[in-house]
């Protein structure tokens, strides 16, 4: 009986090379696949607009279509299915009459709403039952007043505050000088001499004097010249021939 024939130490046997090679072999004929991705077209759209769910990089064994409202397709709720071999949509419990899914696997949104905004997923059936999802993001904005720009509204309340500014000034304004003739009137009324006794006739001189301002006293220009004209026009009603010196200068 001969020897059995030992491997010799730290050498490799036969049977492993050929699974080294037939595993290598095994990995070059995978096909390469493509993740599948979702885009919102447009990315943020107008309340009342419609939005398309594009699906991009579809395998061409996928066999069956289901999107889903959230950000999973397990425990999310099913909006609609589509088959492609009968082409139909198959509506679901989210289903609300305004999605419609292609024949590509893109879903379309008619007439948004604020409400429609956050995740949706598609869920994929291949030929061989398997299964495949990717999710995507619906962005819907509240629409402006047509017609009229944020800057135009701003611009029309920023008028109009101010026309009302100016109204408001201007009524001050012809307030202040009406009660400002008011109180000369009243002083005229009030510095006039008294009327002469019937039967005597006019006195021929005035005893009226005004008080001049005292040396340390500042006294506007406007109000001197007011006092002046005041004395010079009840001289002139008193029927008085005397008039007044310049200032600085006294009486004889």
């Amino acid at each position: 009986m001969g020897p059995s024939p030992v491997a010799p130490h730290g050498g490799h046997r036969p049977w492993q090379g050929l699974l080294i090679t037939a595993s290598l072999l095994t990995f070059w004929d995978l096909p390469t696949t493509v993740q599948f991705t979702i885009e919102a077209l447009p990315s943020s759209a107008a309340e009342g607009k419609d939005v398309l769910l594009l699906a991009r990089n579809i395998s061409e064994t996928i066999q069956a279509y289901y999107w889903h409202k959230g950000k999973t397709a397990e425990g999310s709720p099913l909006i609609a299915g589509y088959l492609i071999d009968v082409q139909v949509n198959i509506p679901g419990t989210a289903y609300s009459g305004r999605e419609t899914i292609y024949p590509n696997g893109s879903l379309l949104f008619q007439n948004v709403t604020l409400e429609d905004a956050g995740s949706y997923t598609l869920r994929t059936i291949n030929a061989s039952y398997d299964s495949d999802q990717a999710t995507g993001q619906l962005h819907v904005h509240q629409n402006n007043v047509p017609g009229l720009p944020v800057g135009a509204v701003a611009g029309i309340v920023t008028g109009v505050l101010v026309g009302v500014a100016l109204v408001a000034a201007l009524v001050c304004f012809l307030l202040l000088a009406r009660t400002r003739r008011a109180s000369i009137q009243r002083d005229l009324r009030e510095q006039r001499l008294p009327a002469s006794t019937p039967g005597h006739g006019p006195s021929h001189r005035s005893t009226f004097s005004a008080p001049l301002p005292g040396p340390r006293t500042a006294t506007p220009m406007y109000e001197m010249w007011s006092l002046r004209f005041s004395q010079e026009l009840l001289l002139w009603v008193d029927g008085g021939t005397q008039r007044l010196q310049p200032w600085g200068q006294g009486r004889t």
